[in-house]
């Protein structure tokens, strides 16, 4: 059976899910707003709708070939479309064209390519178009007829656009001072601007000066940039160049001399000190190999203190009768254990004995309840303690007054001890710019210090050998001095292994001259 359909159902709409924003554009369906704006854009470019429209601005009155007079705006459009200029031959000269002005001016029809530029006579402006400066309405041609004839307003308006004119220039011109002046004066010499002059004229006092200056300066740009108070301080007090010891003369006194050859002996005493240090911590710390610990000895080491074999064979060997010995004196104490246990069990209320599995064990304490009385009386013993504590506190604190003496007396020693406290700390500061300062991650090293033992020293001044290479002396005097930090010479590390490769051409020539020598 075929069944016959005589109605079309339409099909069903998608039901999307509209609570996102991405939906309300992607699942809407706008056609229809797009179409009546569309139709409204197209109205609007024809003059506005034609329900809006009147009907002088639909029909017009056929004038015939233009022979009526035109409206002035008319006018105006066709004057901006009239030939000033005509175009004149000059016979003489070859093809030469020159521009002369016309007499009559010619005027030409406006093109119609152009006709929608100004838009359509009944189309409203897209946006309100700006007065021209210079124009006036109606009302400002009132107002300026007014003024004109009252001469308060005349002499009120004159004032005023004097006062702006002055602002403008003000801020749009600088000072002549500043423009016409010779830099005669110096500017960051203190007291030199124009007005603390000024103020030193008329009399005012220094105190007052300083700040005026101050806000002058700050105003007019000219105050100098705050320099730090550490800019001039010295990272050193110790000399850029210092003198060497006596000591390291060529011909040096034999006390100075010595004093020298100690200085250094203490330096290397302090340079092997921290080298023994060092392999104390590593090398010395364990054993040699003819003292390593061997098997046996790691064995009588670890057995110290247990029972060696005769010593348990001599214990087998004791007599019997000790251990029978042990046995009573251990039954007798089991006895007499039973009977204080037998003693110390509770009585029921019947008297007699309670048996041991009806005995329970608490972790509570038993406490009774505290009765009304009880409870009254701890109270007051409480407040009469916190009474007596209250006079006890007062009785002190009322006696202090005679310790004045003793408390003075702790104040002024405290002070001292404060006084020598910051004494201390300021000669520790002044010690220190005479210190190395740590600028680095590496701590300043000290030179060795170069002297030359009895034997060595020179005979005349011509056999006399530097003992500083220079350079080098001028660089640790300015890392002493804290300009420079502390550093080492960099050594490059390869984070890889070269690998070595041999060349094509140079293969094949070993190889030819490998094949010559087996030849021969």
């Amino acid at each position: 059976m075929v069944k016959v359909v005589d109605q079309v159902t339409e099909p069903k709409r998608k039901r999307f899910n509209k609570n996102k924003k991405k939906a309300w554009r992607k699942k809407a369906d706008i056609t229809e707003v797009e179409e009546r704006l569309e139709e409204q854009r197209r109205e609007e470019r024809y003059g506005g709708p034609l329900e809006e429209r009147k009907d002088s601005e639909m029909m017009f009155v056929d004038l015939g070939d233009g022979e009526g007079e035109a409206s002035q705006a008319d006018q105006e459009n066709e004057a901006e479309f009239t030939l000033e200029y005509t175009v004149d031959e000059v016979p003489g000269s070859a093809g030469e064209v020159k521009l002369k002005p016309r007499k009559v001016k010619l005027k030409t029809p406006k093109l119609k390519s152009h006709q929608f530029i100004n838009g359509l006579p009944g189309a409203k402006p897209p946006h309100k178009p700006r007065k021209k400066q210079g124009t006036l309405t109606v009302a400002m041609k009132k107002k300026k007829e007014l003024q004109s004839k009252d001469p308060k307003q005349i002499k009120k308006r004159k004032e005023a656009v004097k006062q702006m004119l002055g602002d403008l220039q003000r801020k749009t011109k600088r000072p002549k001072s500043v423009i016409s002046s010779k830099y005669t004066t110096d500017l960051w010499e203190e007291g030199a601007d124009e007005v603390t002059q000024e103020c030193k004229k008329k009399g005012l006092e220094e105190s007052f000066i300083g700040s005026i200056s101050d806000y002058y300066r700050r105003q007019r740009r000219m105050k100098p940039i705050k320099v730090p108070k550490i800019r001039h301080v010295p990272t050193s007090k110790l000399d850029p160049v210092s003198i060497p010891h006596a000591g390291a003369s060529y011909n040096p006194s034999h006390q100075s001399h010595q004093k020298l050859l100690l200085r250094a002996v203490k330096q290397e005493e302090k340079r092997l000190k921290k080298i023994r240090k060092i392999e104390k911590a590593t090398i010395k710390m364990f054993p040699t190999i003819d003292k390593a610990p061997t098997a046996k000895s790691w064995l009588t080491e670890m057995s110290e203190g247990l029972p060696k074999a005769y010593e348990e064979e001599e214990e087998t060997e004791e007599p019997a009768e000790d251990c029978e010995e042990q046995e009573n004196e251990e039954n007798l104490d089991q006895q007499q254990n039973g009977e204080q246990n037998e003693e110390t069990l509770p009585l029921q209320q019947n008297g007699e004995q309670v048996s041991n599995d009806s005995v329970t064990v608490s972790s509570k304490p038993i406490t009774e309840r505290k009765t009304k009385k009880v409870r009254r009386k701890e109270k007051r013993q409480k407040l009469q303690k916190l009474k007596k504590l209250k006079e006890k506190e007062d009785r002190i604190r009322s006696s202090n007054i005679y310790k004045l003496k003793t408390y003075q007396k702790e104040i002024a020693s405290e002070e001292m001890e404060e006084q020598k406290r910051s004494a201390s700390r300021r000669a520790h500061k002044e010690q220190l710019k005479f210190m190395p300062r740590r600028l680095a991650n590496m701590k300043f090293e000290e030179e060795e210090i170069p002297v030359n033992l009895g034997d060595e020293l020179a005979d005349s001044l011509r056999t006399v050998v530097p003992a500083v290479e220079l350079l080098e002396e001028r660089f640790k005097n300015m890392q002493r001095r804290n300009l420079l930090e502390p550093r080492l010479k960099h050594k490059l590390k390869r984070k890889y292994k070269p690998k070595v490769v041999l060349k094509r051409g140079h293969r094949e020539e070993l190889a030819k001259m490998e094949k010559m020598e087996f030849s021969d």
